[in-house]
């Protein structure tokens, strides 16, 4: 019996993909998860959606309607809301939620505005001891104490 030689290619097998970025296969696909999330929100802001509509449209110097949130709120997936369109959302609802639903897939959070000047203090902090470092190598280097 002759012996069988399979002719694979195993210079490229063992590399990892171009795209393969550690996510499952629909990992991203948010979609109707963010429109649950925004009509969630919406109605716990005890705001009716003519109101947030008309401030929407106030603030964003575009026409926003009633409709045009009910549709982007439902599952309808031919019906999107605009990236320009949901900071003026979550500002008139006085949430960030659809904003945490948005990142958390990529293991990433929303700061508080409260939270600001700690995360200053830390970056500060750590840009101190980079430079601390950086004084007792110089002084290490130079025989200095």
């Amino acid at each position: 019996m002759s012996k069988r030689v399979h002719g694979r290619d195993k210079a490229l097998s063992a590399q990892q993909g171009l795209f393969d970025t550690g996510l499952s296969e629909g990992a991203l696909d948010i979609g109707l998860g963010l429109r649950q999330c925004l009509s969630r929100t919406i109605g716990e802001c005890g705001l009716d959606r003519y109101r947030v509509a008309a401030e929407v449209s106030r603030l964003t110097g575009s026409t926003v309607s009633k409709e045009m949130l009910d549709k982007y709120t439902s599952s309808n997936p031919d019906y999107c809301i605009k990236a320009e369109i949901l900071p003026a959302v979550c500002h008139v609802l006085g949430s960030l939620e659809p904003f945490r639903y948005l990142l958390e897939p990529l293991g990433s959070d929303v700061l508080n505005p409260e939270d600001k000047d700690l995360i200053e203090l830390a970056r500060l902090q750590e840009e101190e001891r980079r430079i601390q470092s950086k004084i007792l190598q110089i002084r290490a280097k130079r025989g200095l104490k």
